[in-house]
Order: structure tokens, then C-alpha cells, then sequence
């Protein structure tokens, strides 16, 4: 019985101890990007990415899209995303969102974007919320739905979005969106903007 304790106890250490590594891999890859060192930054990320770490995936897709310490690569920044996505991180299920709305690397698809967003979104992601319901409100690639755009913008604003803060304010002064015409909750909204 004790010699089976202990078999389980290092059984432990060697499923913790990997994940710890990536933790400081991951840290270590943060610091050398914000220190403007993008080839150390990717050196650090690469390896995790390869074991489809959502958030070292995430990272060297930004590297591509921007073209830090790589060739500025919109499809190769695309892929990444994708996979990153599919392995959680609902901000490159954001970034597809925008890309595939904007066209960068790959013709434009409101479709795509809206998959996209909609994904970040249910995760909570407030800037995939407030696009989504950009698309909800106006009936853009979507069938309009102005009571779950306003529900979007309402989780997002909840967040501190400033862009749904603002949607809710103009909603309540013009009564948009099935709102009813409010300029006192108009006010209530856009006081929240100078605090943020």
C-alpha cells in the first residue's frame, strides 16, 4: 500500500511539472515581445505551439499578422488563429472574426467573421459581443434581431466596452433597437463612458 502512494505521488509531479514549464515558457516569451525581442519571443512560444498551446498559438499569430520578428504573413497569421481557436483562446477567435470581415489574408466572408464572433462571444469575449451585435442589430450576414443585439451590447457594456457603452447610450437618446425613448437612461449610459 505504501509502496503504491508513492508510485501515484510522483505519478503527480510529472503531470504538474509540464504545465508549470509552459507557464514560465509562456512568461518568458511575454517578456522578451514586450521588450521589443520578437525571435526570442517566438523561440519561446514555438515549442508550446507545437503541443497546441491556445495561448502560445495566439501569440505567434499575432507575430504574423503584424510582422514582428517574422515576414508579415495575414494567411500564415489566419491559420495560426484558427488553430489556436479551435484550442480555445476566443481572442484569436476574435481576430479571425475581424480578418475574415476585413479580408486580410483571404477574401472577405461576413459569414466567417460572424462564426467567429459568435464562438468569442458566448465565451464572453466583450469585443466579439459587441460586434456580434453590431451584426444582430442591423441585419448584417444575420437575420436583424434588435433584442440580442441590445443583450450583446448590454454583456459587453457590462464589461466596460466602450464602443457597446455607447451603443446603449444612443439606443436610449433615439430609441433604437426597440428601446423605448429615454434620454434620462441615455445620460446614465454615457456618464459611464467618462469613467471609463
Amino acid at each position: 500500500m505504501h509502496q503504491a502512494s508513492r508510485i501515484f505521488f510522483f505519478a503527480l509531479i510529472f503531470i504538474i511539472l509540464p504545465v508549470q514549464v509552459q507557464a514560465d515558457a509562456l512568461e518568458q516569451g511575454i517578456n522578451a515581445f514586450e521588450n521589443g525581442q520578437y525571435q526570442t519571443a517566438l523561440n519561446y512560444w514555438q515549442p508550446l505551439a507545437n503541443q497546441n498551446n491556445p495561448d502560445a498559438l495566439y501569440n505567434i499569430g499575432l507575430l504574423y499578422m503584424k510582422g514582428l520578428g517574422v515576414k508579415q504573413d495575414y494567411a500564415k497569421a489566419k491559420k495560426i488563429f484558427k488553430q489556436a481557436a479551435q484550442y480555445g483562446s476566443v481572442d484569436a477567435a476574435y481576430n479571425l472574426g475581424v480578418m475574415y470581415k476585413t479580408g486580410l489574408g483571404a477574401h472577405p466572408s461576413t459569414k466567417d467573421a460572424i462564426y467567429w464572433w459568435k464562438q468569442a462571444a458566448e465565451y464572453g469575449h466583450a469585443d466579439s459581443q459587441f460586434n456580434y451585435g453590431v451584426m444582430q442589430a442591423y441585419g448584417n450576414g444575420v437575420k436583424r434581431n434588435e433584442k440580442a443585439a441590445i443583450e450583446l451590447w448590454l454583456m459587453a457594456a457590462e464589461q466596460g466596452h466602450e464602443g457597446a457603452i455607447q451603443a446603449m447610450a444612443q439606443a436610449y437618446e433615439q430609441g433604437l433597437f426597440g428601446l423605448p425613448l429615454d434620454p434620462a437612461k441615455g445620460r446614465s449610459w454615457r456618464n459611464l463612458l467618462s469613467k471609463h
